[in-house]
């Protein structure tokens, strides 16, 4: 996973974006969340399918921009007929000690659905367009083309036009070198674990960020408070809870897509966590 590094400030306050991302959505993306001081924004250029935030269900079609902060719990379905598009940031927040109304914006709305709008369409196309060709200048362009796009999803978060909306706290550690390269790895987890739940170990995980298999397993703890085996079983689960309510494949066809060797493996895993079997769960 390439990791780009985009850095720019709103008023005061340092913004970092490890990853740009268009994608092609044809599957459901399980239900996760984000460690601390991470934010993602989603904006569909097209399809449909609809977002599950917090447990609240909302409808995807070209357009809706939807953003998820720390520890907010989502996950998205394509329509089987129409699968979804969609524009991404991975951006962290910094602390500022200066007043920065722009980024308390940000911060305040840690979970905000809405319609983007025809600015911040046409600088998504403008983004994708630099990244993509590399012209002379590119690298400094994109974070100015960033700052503009972020200006205007403030602008939509105190219009008339939100209709999601909650508060987090402002992050207590301000982003230094050491947090930017923490992130960055705890990005590349979030990533693995959403990607490649069914079959990774915890020697390929450690492999991927560049440390021991001790090291990663401490740092798992550390951030999220759980095992890699714990992180593992969650990923694999709410894949399949979200396969057996969003697609019509076979529980044996769900068993094998998220890595268990026999159904009655899988079943028995999936009664001990959701206290039923997947067969029962389809029927709720």
């Amino acid at each position: 996973m390439k990791i780009e590094n985009y850095s720019f400030t709103l008023e005061d306050t340092l913004i970092h974006v490890p990853m740009i991302s268009y994608r092609h959505f044809t599957e459901p993306l399980p239900r996760h969340s984000h460690s601390k001081n991470a934010f993602e924004l989603h904006y569909v250029t097209a399809g449909k399918g609809f977002v599950v935030l917090e447990n609240q269900t909302f409808p995807l079609s070209p357009g809706v921009l939807y953003i998820t902060g720390p520890n907010i719990a989502h996950e998205q379905i394509p329509d089987e007929s129409e699968s979804l598009t969609e524009f991404g940031l991975f951006f962290l927040i910094s602390e500022s000690e200066s007043n920065s109304p722009l980024a308390d914006q940000f911060i305040k709305h840690d979970l905000w659905l809405g319609d983007a709008g025809k600015e911040i369409d046409a600088l998504a196309q403008a983004i994708l367009w630099e990244k993509t060709n590399q012209k002379p200048g590119y690298r400094q362009k994109i974070p100015l083309l960033l700052a503009e796009l972020m200006i205007e999803c403030v602008r939509n978060f105190v219009s008339d036009g939100k209709i999601y909306d909650n508060k987090l706290p402002v992050p207590s550690n301000k982003l230094s070198v050491h947090l930017l390269q923490e992130e960055n790895t705890l990005l590349v987890i979030d990533e693995i674990f959403l990607c490649r739940y069914a079959d990774i170990t915890l020697e390929q995980l450690a492999d991927s960020i560049g440390l021991s298999t001790r090291q990663a397993q401490r740092l798992l703890e550390k951030n999220y408070n759980k095992s890699f085996s714990s992180m593992k079983l969650e990923a694999r689960m709410a894949a399949a809870e979200t396969l057996l309510r969003n697609s019509s494949l076979k529980i044996t066809e769900i068993s094998n897509r998220i890595g268990y060797s026999s159904i009655e493996h899988f079943s028995n895993a999936f009664k001990k966590f959701y206290k039923v079997s997947p067969g029962q769960y389809r029927k709720i």
